[in-house]
């Protein structure tokens, strides 16, 4: 089994084997930590090894772990994370699930994770930058700590009405429109389920969803007329939970929040008009 995991600079290397040792319930002389051009002197007997790299940027370390199907134990990458974070006292970046392989996940030493955004460095260098991060992550005290647009809208939601009445694979044809109805649809489920998956949304990603309503609103009058009143029926089904889930207030709320960048606002369609009962940016 195979895990790949990022560390910031630091003294690591004198407790790592100890650590892989204890990490797969192995002999500490079953383990071999090389670096990665390094061909003569490795524990060729070894079934956990581990070769690493040196990097430029925030990210000095990157360890290739790899355990044979012989070890006792095989735990998870988060597993390992958090215990590799814990033992050597520094942060532990590794892939985060969401699908987004700038976003990663963070193992800390104290205990628990948090997601950090990460960007290749340029000029010819091998390494990251860290960016931000959702929590104070140690040894980046000037890190930036908010909240991370691209998760929220990685995070799966559900889709059961948009699903039947255009199902997961449709062509081009309706292909756009049931995007669209799946950003509609989920707008209403994250409202009536508290914003997750951590009680947060920003205005702009609201201003995105309405965006994409008035693009449904165009898009409808492409299709054809025997399935468009069936869409519309279903979009007017959306519309009755989102008018359920917020209050008119003439779009000024939103329009405070946006620092006034929505033109012609009074000229924009009703849900435009329309705010969250508790707007989830100010979470």
């Amino acid at each position: 089994m195979m895990y790949g995991v990022l560390l910031p600079k630091g003294e690591i290397f004198d407790r790592l084997s100890v650590t892989l040792a204890e990490a797969f319930h192995v002999e500490v002389a079953q383990t071999d930590v090389s670096d990665s051009s390094e061909l003569e002197n490795r524990n060729w007997d070894a079934i956990v090894t581990c070769e690493y790299e040196h990097l430029d940027g925030d990210l000095a370390w990157s360890l290739g772990i790899y355990a044979a199907d012989e070890v006792g134990q095989h735990p998870s990458e988060a597993q390992l994370a958090l215990l590799l974070a814990q033992r050597l006292g520094t942060p532990v970046f590794f892939s985060w699930d969401g699908g987004l392989p700038w976003i990663r996940t963070v193992a800390l030493p104290g205990g628990g994770t948090t997601l950090a955004r990460t960007t290749e460095l340029n000029d010819n260098k091998s390494g990251f930058s860290v960016d931000a991060a959702e929590a104070p992550v140690p040894g980046f005290p000037h890190l930036t700590v908010t909240h991370l647009p691209e998760v929220v809208r990685a995070y799966q939601i559900a889709t059961p009405l948009t699903d039947a009445a255009v199902p997961p694979g449709t062509g081009d044809d309706l292909g756009n429109i049931r995007s669209l109805l799946v950003m509609w649809e989920r707008l209403g489920i994250r409202m009536s389920t508290n914003w997750p998956p951590d009680g947060w949304y920003s205005a702009r990603l609201y201003q995105e969803d309405l965006e994409y309503r008035s693009q449904l609103e165009s898009g409808l009058r492409d299709v054809p007329e025997a399935r468009r009143s069936q869409l519309e029926a279903l979009v007017s089904q959306l519309d009755a939970v989102y008018c359920d889930l917020t209050i008119d207030d003439g779009g000024s709320a939103l329009s405070s929040d946006l620092q006034g960048s929505i033109k012609d606002l009074v000229r924009l369609p009703w849900y435009w008009h329309r705010y969250p009962v508790d707007a989830p940016w100010s979470a």
